[in-house]
């Protein structure tokens, strides 16, 4: 891991603009609010913000549209090319992770009776997917939006969905019936944590910049974490799921803890087994994860 050195004392004479992008749920809301805020010092750079759906930033990655974005973890073979992994802000799902629901009328009992089934998934480059693919085998995919699977199941449109981000916590408070759940079932095949989400950042931003932003954002976990509930009241305004408090917290000991400041050698054996999946299944290509982290 690099030396962290002091941010707040670089002085130019110009500020470099950075776009960043990152998912509008409480997590990821959570990592960034002391920048976006003010909170800490900047740099050399003048930030702009844009929240927006993890598929959609996802398919905007793709297309290399920001500097630093929030991806799927799962999507980042399609954009190897074009930006490193950062160490800083992962979701990492450590023993849990996101829900496999199914109607409570449904016949289906258990996650081993959903091969060949219709499943909503939040898209097809995203992690959730990934894993699916690689616990259940095959099965129908029906990609929609993370907020539309919840209808599609309770409309018997689909035979399950993949919830992810905070639906995945209530589910069954809402009338569902949780027939498992990924990152449970990740540890109990894999032995490894389940990697859903991460943020990559623009290769040709050069070494000096990739190194200072990284830094900068690593600041402003450590100040969310720091500030705990001022931080997380701001984030949960953020947050389409509408989480009371306790629900929200829990939610930021899940995905926002010491895993999101490092990439520890089991997230990286996990990252490559999940890779490992997608392109064995012709969903992404291979990718090497020697090139692939910035460290």
């Amino acid at each position: 891991m690099n030396e962290k050195k002091p941010m707040t004392d670089i002085h130019k004479t110009s500020r470099t603009p950075i776009s960043i992008a990152f998912s509008p749920d409480t997590d990821d809301a959570f990592m960034v609010h002391a920048m976006r805020a003010g909170l800490i010092g900047c740099g050399p750079y003048d930030f702009t913000y844009t929240a927006a759906d993890i598929q959609y930033l996802n398919e905007q990655a793709r297309l290399g549209r920001y500097d630093v974005t929030a991806i799927s973890i799962a999507a980042y073979p399609g954009i190897a090319d074009e930006y490193l992994l950062m160490p800083i802000g992962a979701s990492i799902g450590d023993d849990f992770g996101p829900a496999l629901i199914v109607r409570q009328d449904s016949p289906l009992r258990d996650a081993t009776e959903l091969r060949g089934k219709r499943i909503a998934v939040p898209g097809r480059q995203t992690s959730a997917f990934f894993a699916a693919r690689g616990l259940i085998g095959d099965f129908i995919d029906v990609p929609m939006g993370f907020l539309e699977i919840s209808g599609a199941v309770e409309r018997g449109e689909v035979d399950a969905g993949v919830l992810i981000h905070e639906l995945q916590l209530d589910c069954e408070q809402r009338g569902f019936r949780k027939l498992g759940d990924l990152g449970k079932l990740w540890h109990a095949a894999k032995g490894l944590p389940l990697p859903l989400g991460a943020n990559a950042i623009r290769r040709s931003l050069g070494p000096q910049a990739i190194h200072e932003i990284t830094q900068l954002m690593r600041e402003s976990i450590d100040f969310g974490l720091a500030n705990r509930a001022a931080t997380l009241g701001e984030a949960l305004k953020e947050s389409k799921a509408h989480l009371d408090l306790s629900l929200g917290d829990k939610y930021i000991s899940m995905y926002v803890n010491e895993r999101s400041l490092a990439m520890r050698p089991d997230v990286r054996e996990a990252m490559a087994e999940l890779f490992s999946i997608g392109a064995a299944a012709g969903l992404c290509p291979a990718v090497d994860l020697a090139t692939a982290l910035y460290d």
